[in-house]
Parts: C-alpha cells; sequence; structure tokens
C-alpha cells in the first residue's frame, strides 16, 4: 500500500502508539494516508477503535511477523 508518511511507533506501548498516530495526522492534509508500524498486540484493536471515535478512514491493517502495519486516510 502506498502511504504519504510513515510513522515508527515499534517498541512504544497503548496508548502511545495511537497518541503518536493523532500527533502525525495533525500536520497531514486531508486525503493523505498515514502508515503506522507498531509491536504492541493492543494496537490491532485500539487503531480501528479509535479511528472509529475520529472520523479518520481505515484503510488496512497488515500483520508481517511481529509488526502491525496500520494504514489510515485523514478525514
Amino acid at each position: 500500500m502506498k502511504a504519504d508518511k510513515t510513522l515508527d511507533c515499534i517498541g512504544l506501548f497503548c496508548p502511545m502508539p495511537v497518541i503518536k498516530t493523532k500527533q502525525e495526522l495533525e500536520t497531514m492534509q486531508s486525503g493523505q494516508i498515514l502508515e503506522i508500524l507498531a509491536d504492541d498486540p493492543g494496537f490491532e484493536q485500539d487503531l480501528p477503535a479509535w479511528c472509529q471515535m475520529t472520523g479518520n478512514q481505515l484503510v488496512g491493517i497488515e500483520k508481517d511477523g511481529n509488526i502491525i502495519k496500520g494504514y489510515v486516510r485523514k478525514k
């Protein structure tokens, strides 16, 4: 998937990946896609819930070994 920016949250645990995602999206334009890399198992549930609460679009989640890649399109 083609992302406009990548945010590395590896080694961070809940709620930091979601907080960092929010901060990074604030610097981006509407419609841009942010790729978030995380290794916190809770991130797989946290990201969709956060997107639903904020109105940002969850484009997808992929797993690559221990790494979870989340893709969010800014509203």
